[in-house]
């Protein structure tokens, strides 16, 4: 709580009850999610009265957690941590806190965790046979996705273990 507790924005915020909340890690092969706040069951998130005794476990990716991300594993934490604060979705007061977080480079890395992910996990490259383009996926585009481009379907390349 270190940091959060020297925030102007969390002054009259308890924070101690964070301390508590379980913490755990995501299944190791999902690429769009990197951390998440869980309540407990029949906890409605839209209810302004939410505080961490409803929170079950804040968890983050796996990955996020090795030394090349630690940085943004602890804005994730922050991010998880505000929700279970009472903010239980993204909206306009939620975004206002969340830009306090001192480290503006580790809400950056987002994106490029976002990439390391899909690439990590890929199991197929989609390609463009006209332009070139390509990307890492974990599932087939089987003929679905079309180059933004080009806007000829992408066709799919089986990654081998390295």
């Amino acid at each position: 709580m270190g940091i959060m507790s020297q925030m102007e924005s969390l002054n009259g915020k308890d924070l101690q009850p964070l301390a508590s909340i379980p913490l755990g890690r995501l299944r190791r092969n999902a690429t769009r999610l990197h951390g998440v706040c869980r309540f407990n069951k029949g906890v409605d998130k839209r209810d302004v009265n939410l505080s961490p005794t409803d929170v079950r476990e804040v968890a983050l990716h796996p990955e996020s957690l090795k030394s090349e991300w630690l940085q943004y594993a602890e804005f994730l934490m922050f991010h998880e941590f505000l929700h279970a604060l009472g903010h239980g979705g993204h909206d306009s007061e939620f975004r206002h806190l969340e830009a306090q977080w001192p480290d503006k480079e580790a809400k950056q890395m987002g994106v490029n965790f976002a990439v390391h992910l899909r690439k990590h996990n890929a199991k197929f490259t989609w390609k463009c046979p006209t332009c070139d383009w390509q990307t890492e996926r974990s599932v087939r585009s089987a003929g679905r996705y079309l180059c933004r481009s080009c806007k000829v379907k992408l066709v799919d390349f089986v990654l081998t273990a390295n």
